[in-house]
């Protein structure tokens, strides 16, 4: 390719970014000429690399590169790997069942999805995947991951992975249809599918497990609670451990089940508008006590559920300190080429004003618990096998009894025993007729 051709190629570029409406912006001709290193360096890897080079990827290369240099977050999606980049929020594909997010340049784990094939594989929050069919994942964008870690159901992928305690493992995963269903209850009832959502029928304390936000989270999220509801629930357990997020308007929509009015939350960047989402009384439920369980792998939209919930003083919330996911990505579509461009535009703030991101440099970030709690190390192989066990239809030569299996439970799982210990402790301190009517009187005297 010729000097000429390159420089048409470079001016190209910068036509394709700026003649986009949505991000335009006055040009003058001494802008093009930033473009003259890029020219100068294609020149050379034309002239003189040692094997043949495609223009157009190492085009592609250039533009993702300016792009990672803001954030892990914003890429460039070729038309094609668009709909894969679309798969990160699917509820319903054929790949693994994993969250990841790209820290230090690597694929890290945010949590797998529980029953998937990574979650049965043993692949854990926090684990780093070097290498994919042992290519390295350094400099691997989210949406080029998802291309290689999808694919169809039945095919393998092995993965190199370095455990947060530091040690290394290769694990072969096998691929398979993955349906995540939204909105579990503490154990499966039978086999039609069913679940429990009542974890201490005595004390009427409720469970509901969030896997993650999809179009459909809130419409199970309402099945779940008229059950509930008919079972004059006292207390409700929402668990938002290991979720990584999904569809913002899905969290922001149970959010505005659970309070009558107030900013959910809101949006800002340094070329974009505050945008506030409020909360609306019609839909809101009848009060009754709330807890909520954040780990390291709740991530983006779950951060977004708890640390509004508890900046509303409406739930108390258990575990550790959240992912800090908290930013906004747009699509825009470029003009010429049909290809797009994710960025990153605004920042997620909690009512209070708190940061939802791990910006850097900083010491706060994500949704920090009102009660700090974790899990013994030593009771995670147990606690997952039990797990298992109750995400599936109860043997019929099982003598255990639903009582045996809740004390079981929260014997292994020191985080969901705090979370129904807090519950345990409102209902005594103030039942719930008795706080509806107290809050109550608060909305009419404000």
């Amino acid at each position: 390719m010729s000097r000429n051709k390159l420089a048409i190629l470079a001016i190209a570029i910068l036509v394709t970014f700026w003649a986009t409406p949505e991000i335009s912006q006055a040009t003058t001709e001494s802008d093009y000429t930033m473009f003259d290193p890029l020219v100068d360096v294609a020149d050379l890897i034309e002239k003189y690399y040692v094997s043949e080079t495609d223009q157009n990827e190492l085009i592609i290369g250039a533009l993702n590169g300016m792009l990672h240099k803001l954030d892990p977050y914003s890429e460039y999606i070729p038309a094609k790997d668009l709909q894969e980049f679309q798969k990160q929020v699917s509820g319903n594909y054929e790949g693994l069942g994993i969250g990841i997010d790209v820290q230090n340049g690597y694929l890290t784990v945010i949590s797998p999805f529980e029953g998937s094939p990574a979650y049965q594989a043993g692949i854990l929050p926090g684990d780093i995947i070097l290498k994919v069919d042992g290519r390295s994942t350094e400099g691997w964008s989210g949406t080029y991951a998802v291309k290689e870690l999808t694919g169809s159901a039945g095919t393998d992928v092995t993965l190199k992975i370095l455990h947060r305690d530091g040690s290394e493992e290769t694990i072969n995963v096998t691929r398979r249809q993955v349906h995540v269903p939204t909105v579990r209850g503490w154990r499966c009832n039978t086999t039609s599918g069913t679940w429990q959502y009542m974890i201490d029928a005595d004390r009427r304390i409720g469970y509901l497990r969030v896997i993650q936000f999809t179009d459909d989270t809130a419409s199970n999220f309402d099945q779940a609670m008229t059950q509930l509801l008919r079972q004059n629930m006292q207390a409700l357990i929402i668990d938002l451990r290991s979720n990584p997020g999904g569809l913002m308007p899905a969290a922001i929509d149970l959010v505005d089940r659970l309070i009558e009015h107030g900013v959910i939350v809101s949006t800002r960047g340094a070329n974009s508008p505050v945008e506030l989402q409020e909360a609306h009384q019609p839909g809101t439920y009848s009060y009754f006590h709330l807890v909520v369980l954040i780990d390291q792998g709740s991530a983006s939209a779950s951060e977004i559920v708890a640390g509004s919930l508890q900046d509303h003083n409406r739930a108390v919330i258990v575990g550790k300190r959240s992912w800090g996911k908290g930013s906004a990505q747009r699509i825009f579509k470029l003009p010429n080429s049909g290809d797009s461009v994710k960025l990153t535009t605004d920042y997620y703030y909690l009512p209070k004003g708190r940061c939802v991101h791990r910006l850097d440099n900083a010491d706060s970030w994500g949704v920090t618990p009102d009660i700090e709690a974790e899990i013994d190390p030593e009771d995670v192989s147990e606690l997952r096998d039990l797990m298992r066990k109750l995400d599936q239809p109860p043997s019929p030569d099982d003598q255990t009894t639903e009582k045996q299996l809740a004390e079981k439970l929260l014997q292994l799982d020191d985080q969901l025993d705090q979370a129904v210990k807090q519950c345990i402790g409102l209902i005594r301190t103030k039942p719930v007729e008795q706080a509806v009517c107290e809050t109550t009187t608060e909305t009419v005297n404000n």
